[in-house]
């Protein structure tokens, strides 16, 4: 009986052994996991690659990747990465995902032809082209003030992934170019009409008493004596006034 009894507990101790070692491999298969799981990698290089051939290479390094937009760029072509986070190099947790941005290419557009009109009608005919006018230039030119000289792009197929268009406006001639001259000490009434006769504006006219000088008397100028100026460069004058 009593061998009967140590063999019995032999037994139930030996299967208890096996349970326990069971348990413990298994715990440390366990361990093993997460630690393999948790272990930095170096981000690879996806700029340029299409998804696909990214998604390959990142699963190589036990990493997965996701699509975050789409976005057109001049330099990359369609359907290729155009930019990643994190950035090539980086280290980043296995089985933790690379956000990318895929290219649509270059963003071309039909741009119409706006040279020859207003630029008010050729912001309207761009924007509805969608390309919106970026940069207006104005210079002195015969042709009317507002007209349309050049534009960039020219009228056609065109790329503006990098802006909108430009445009070069005259703003007119201005009038003859003269030598501002000194006009201190002389009648007033006489040199607003000189001024006004020659095509230049006289802006402002500003009346104030001076001792010892009589009234219509030009005091003081602006711009000053010897400065060139059109018809587009404001001129004001101080006046002498009679003493109240």
């Amino acid at each position: 009986m009593r061998a009967a009894r140590f063999i019995r507990f032999l037994g139930r101790n030996a299967l208890l052994g096996v349970v326990l070692l069971a348990t413990l491999g298994a715990s440390a298969l366990v361990t093993m996991r997460v630690v393999l799981s948790s272990r930095d990698v170096a981000v690879p290089v996806l700029i340029g690659r299409r998804v696909a051939d990214a998604g390959a290479l990142a699963a190589q390094r036990s990493l997965t990747l996701r699509v975050e937009g789409r976005r057109h760029d001049p330099g990359v072509p369609a359907e290729q990465i155009v930019a990643q986070e994190p950035p090539p190099g980086a280290t980043l947790k296995a089985h933790r995902a690379i956000r990318v941005w895929v290219s649509l290419g270059p963003r071309r557009v039909n741009v119409p032809p706006v040279e020859g009109g207003s630029v008010r009608t050729a912001r309207i005919a761009l924007e509805q082209a969608g390309a919106p006018v970026a940069r207006v230039v104005e210079v002195d030119d015969s042709a009317p003030e507002g007209t349309v000289l050049v534009q960039r792009p020219p009228a056609g197929q065109a790329d503006l992934s990098s802006g909108g268009a430009s445009l070069l406006v005259s703003r007119g001639t201005g009038g003859a170019s003269y030598v501002m001259p000194d006009l201190i000490g002389r009648d007033a009434g006489a040199v607003i009409a000189a001024l006004q006769f020659a095509g230049l504006k006289v802006t402002d006219v500003r009346y104030r008493t001076y001792p010892g000088v009589a009234p219509g008397i030009v005091l003081r100028q602006t711009p000053p004596a010897g400065h060139p100026v059109t018809g587009r460069t404001p001129l004001s004058l101080d006046v002498s006034k009679a003493s109240s």
